[in-house]
């Protein structure tokens, strides 16, 4: 089977193997790199639950740092959107 790289970049799943994998719309990829192979990985998400304990220890660490934060210049954003930080 092969497949085309578009001028963006961009390859398309065939059907034959979503459908294989159950691979739905927003699949998130680890992408690994192995001498001349590329690998698509399909994760999966597990969404984090917190204790009573937990959020209440989250909210007083939130607290006690919320005045501490600093303003984000532009400067700033663009090296991170770049990568240089």
């Amino acid at each position: 089977m092969t497949i085309t790289m578009t001028s963006k970049n961009q390859v398309t799943i065939p059907k034959k193997i979503v459908d294989r994998f159950h691979l739905k719309r927003g699949t998130i990829f680890d992408i690994k790199v192995d001498m001349n192979r590329i690998a698509l990985i399909p994760m999966e998400l597990i969404e984090k639950t917190y204790t009573e304990d937990e959020y209440r220890k989250l909210e007083e660490i939130f607290q006690q740092e919320k005045h501490t934060a600093k303003p984000m210049s532009k400067e700033l954003i663009q090296k991170l959107k770049k990568g240089k930080i």
